[in-house]
């Protein structure tokens, strides 16, 4: 039963790796959070936005660069 209701294939984050995304926040270089397109998940998730247009992947902590 409980195979029905956990997800396959795609890797959630823990603690630890929302822990480079946090310290962005709490540095005030993370100014809001948004859906965007992730270049590493292939797919659109969560981000934080930051002040100088980049913005970091919730779900795989990647960086993509500002007009990317």
């Amino acid at each position: 039963m409980r195979s029905l209701f956990r997800s396959h294939g795609r890797h959630r984050a823990t603690a630890s790796d929302l822990a480079p995304v946090a310290a962005l926040i709490a540095a005030g270089e993370a100014d809001a959070n948004d859906s965007a397109w992730c270049t590493e998940e292939a797919r659109t998730t969560y981000h934080a936005m930051h002040a100088d247009g980049s913005r970091t992947c919730w779900t795989c902590n990647t960086t993509t660069p500002k007009g990317s």
